[in-house]
């Protein structure tokens, strides 16, 4: 019955899912195949596997690089920033700290006005600003200012109060800052601290903290 079959002698085969007959495998053969194409095949199956594996690894990779080199160029910027800003223990005015007009110093933003007036007057155009006239409580606004004013006199925000000297806003004067004179209101001059008579017309000084 196996000869009428004409299998006798041969080689069983089977068909491939392209319709192609392919040798079956023999046990002595140890399972491998002498067909090419299905050699071929398996191989590029196998290498088409191991690329979609790896795709999304690589993405992945790839991103990390992105970021580490936009961090890289982040910290090289803000070292170049801080090379370029100067010394880094002398105050820097952070950048339009003060309105226009204004001059900035150790985080005290300055106003030399044109216009004149009486110190009372005075004091309410440094308020219209949210600032008052100037307060000079430490030795080095003193110095800063009667260098930035020139010879001109600017109305500061200090006034006599009975037997002792008051700033603007209540605080005792305790300077050794010499002050001339015996009147009400004070100015500053090219040297020191004048008094006069509040309603003389003169510049004002404002002075507010920095923002």
């Amino acid at each position: 019955m196996g000869e009428g079959n004409g299998f006798t002698g041969e080689r069983k085969g089977f068909c491939s899912s392209d319709g192609n007959v392919e040798t079956a495998l023999s046990p002595q053969e140890g399972g491998k195949s002498h067909s090419p194409g299905a050699t071929g095949r398996r191989m590029h199956v196998g290498v088409l596997d191991k690329l979609y594996v790896l795709h999304p690894v690589r993405v992945l990779v790839l991103a990390v690089l992105v970021a580490l080199v936009l961090a890289l160029f982040v910290a090289v910027a803000v070292l170049s920033a801080g090379r370029h800003g100067g010394d880094p223990a002398v105050p820097v005015a952070p950048v339009l700290a003060c309105p226009d007009g204004w001059v900035g110093y150790r985080n005290v933003c300055y106003y030399l006005s044109r216009d004149q007036g009486s110190w009372e007057w005075s004091q309410e155009q440094c308020s219209s600003h949210g600032a008052s006239l100037a307060m000079l409580r430490r030795e080095w606004e003193m110095e800063f200012l009667l260098g930035l004013k020139g010879n001109i006199d600017y109305w500061i925000g200090l006034r006599r109060q009975g037997e002792r000297l008051e700033w603007v806003d209540g605080s005792s004067f305790n300077q050794t800052i010499p002050v001339v004179g015996e009147e009400p209101c004070l100015f500053l001059n090219d040297h020191d601290l004048w008094c006069a008579g509040c309603s003389q017309p003169r510049p004002y000084l404002c002075s507010k903290p920095m923002l």
